[in-house]
């Protein structure tokens, strides 16, 4: 096999999906969220089924991105000349069309598609993502991938949110706020306090009431005496 063949559209995706996968999954792991907090207290179950939620999602990400979505066969030409005689002699309600890029036939709800240039058996799209159709044979579980990563980013996204997880250490916060200073969001969570930090200034034209000025303690008057 060439070297250059590593660099397919198809590898770079499906390594760049499983590389950012792993990484955010560490990154959870290693960071101080509610599933590192699980771990150093000993309860596993929450962590080892959030580990296989997303093993399962990666396995259903390369199985799709993997497998035959329903390819149309491509049939010798002896096959293909008989089986026209065969559809020529039986009458069918819907005639089959043929493909005009590959040139089979097409069965009810193929399409062709032209960055995989193959017919696909009930073509529903070519997904980017995945390098591969989306078709008769895998588009079950591309929708069970899509419902398992669903639930793994959403747990994903409370466990780095702070105000899901903590902003700091266990028991830091009480309750979790990310407007606490040991959290790396509290600097964007404060932004909107700043305005509590000075005094209005009231619009021009209109009169602000007056202030008292602090005075200084001033020692009682004496009544004077004639002299």
């Amino acid at each position: 096999m060439a070297p250059w063949a590593l660099f397919t559209p198809g590898v770079l995706v499906r390594t760049g999906h499983t590389v950012l996968t792993w990484g955010i999954t560490l990154v959870l792991f290693l960071h101080d969220t509610a599933l590192r907090q699980w771990e150093e207290q000993g309860d596993l179950l929450l962590p080892l089924t959030f580990l296989l939620l997303v093993l399962g999602s990666l396995l259903l990400y390369l199985t799709v991105s993997l497998m035959d979505p329903g390819y149309v066969n491509v049939l010798p030409q002896p096959q293909e000349e008989a089986k026209e005689e065969q559809t020529a002699m039986v009458p069918q309600a819907i005639p089959l069309r043929r493909c005009g890029y590959c040139m089979v036939l097409q069965p009810l709800r193929a399409r062709h598609c032209r960055e995989c240039r193959r017919c696909v058996r009930r073509y529903d799209h070519h997904c980017p993502w995945m390098e591969n159709c989306v078709g008769e044979r895998n588009h079950p579980l591309f929708v069970a991938y899509l419902a398992l990563q669903l639930v793994v980013l959403l747990w994903a996204l409370y466990l780095a949110c702070p105000g899901g997880s903590g902003c700091g250490p266990a028991g830091s916060c009480s309750p979790p706020s990310c407007c606490c200073r040991s959290s790396p969001w509290w600097l964007a969570c404060s932004w909107p306090r700043t305005s509590t930090w000075w005094p209005a200034t009231p619009p021009p034209g209109s009169s602000s009431p007056p202030t008292a000025s602090p005075t200084s303690a001033s020692a009682p008057e004496t009544p004077s005496t004639a002299a």
